[in-house]
Formats: C-alpha cells, structure tokens, sequence
C-alpha cells in the first residue's frame, strides 16, 4: 500500500508542476515567436528549449511529489 500511495504523490507532484510548466511556457514561446524570431531555425531552438524546460519541470515535480510523501508518512502514527 505504501508504494500505491508513494507513486502517486509522485505522478501528481509530476503532473502539477508540468502543467504549471506547460501554462507558462505557452504565452513565453509566443511572445518569443512574435518579438524576437527571425527564421524557422530560432523556432525549432526554443522548441527544444521548451521541451526541456517541460521534462526538468516532470522531473522537479516527482521529486517535489516524493518529498511531499514522506513528510506526509513522518506526521503518521506508524501502522503495524
């Protein structure tokens, strides 16, 4: 039970961060394509910026999920 439980605060803490990420990436890439883009080329760039900025951000939240299960497993009383 402990491990259901332990990945799921990891899929959440991942999934929040990452959508928080996606949200904020979205109007950044467009104010970059309207302000500063010149070609193709500085598009593709900051796609693959944004995608790694996404995966840090997946990776970041199941980190920031694991650490939130065990704060939340030293509050309870132990089961036996």
């Amino acid at each position: 039970m402990r491990f259901i439980a332990r990945l799921f605060f990891i899929v959440v803490g991942a999934t929040a961060l990452g959508f928080i990420s996606y949200k904020l990436i979205g109007p950044v890439g467009h104010w970059y394509e309207l302000n500063f883009a010149r070609n193709d080329d500085d598009l593709g760039q900051a796609y693959m910026v944004a995608l790694a900025v996404q995966f840090l951000a997946l990776i970041a939240g199941g980190w920031l999920g694991d650490w939130a299960f065990r704060k939340w497993r030293q509050r309870q009383p132990d089961r036996p």
